[in-house]
């Protein structure tokens, strides 16, 4: 079985992540790192936002984690690392990506939302 990523992160075009690039049926989904560094610059982008989908969601979203004030607004920490998109997947990729691949990646994800996204609630990860 394979996964596919598409849409903004790949030009639209479908990319099938092979058995090798990790569980692809998990939930949460964990690349193999052997296997990322091989594959091509458009799987490891696909794989990355992949990875990075299964843990984060935009924060304006209804359904987010993310807390909200008083008036309803959400509110997360602008300077919590853990839901800034640029330092969390070149911690996580840097040592089995090109940087510039992963820059990439980081640019078309800020396009979509933003640089500051919000982690997905444990419960929303197996859906």
């Amino acid at each position: 079985m394979t996964a596919t990523a598409t849409d903004a992160v790949t030009d639209g075009r479908l990319i099938e992540l092979p058995p090798e690039a990790g569980d692809v049926d998990a939930p949460v989904f964990e690349p193999n790192d052997a296997w990322l560094q091989r594959a091509s610059p458009d799987e490891q982008k696909a794989a990355m936002w992949r990875w990075f989908a299964t843990r984060y969601e935009d924060p304006a979203q209804p359904e987010t984690a993310a807390p909200q004030d008083a008036g309803g607004d959400r509110v997360f920490d602008a300077d919590d690392a853990d839901c800034r998109a640029d330092l969390v997947l070149h911690e996580r990729f840097d040592a089995f990506v090109p940087s510039d691949v992963v820059d990439e990646l980081v640019r078309r994800v800020q396009q979509q939302v933003g640089n500051l996204w919000a982690r997905r609630g444990i419960d929303k990860m197996g859906s």
